[in-house]
């Protein structure tokens, strides 16, 4: 799978979870999205090795 952060690519040759992809860059899953094919997805969804994943920083104030 390909998986985009900002202006960086990543490749990973297995299915992995959600949450274990974050887990693996480093990234706090209370703040980033995880789009697989355009879809927002939780953090127990698994990610086939095909997909095409991007992950966006979640921005929120007051």
């Amino acid at each position: 799978m390909k998986v985009f952060l900002d202006d960086k690519e990543f490749s990973f040759n297995k299915p992995i979870s959600v949450k274990r992809l974050l887990e693996s860059l480093n990234l706090n899953p209370e703040s980033h999205i995880v789009l697989v094919n355009g879809a927002i997805k939780t953090p127990d969804s698994k990610i086939s090795e095909d997909a095409n994943v991007r992950i966006v920083r979640a921005v929120s104030g007051g």
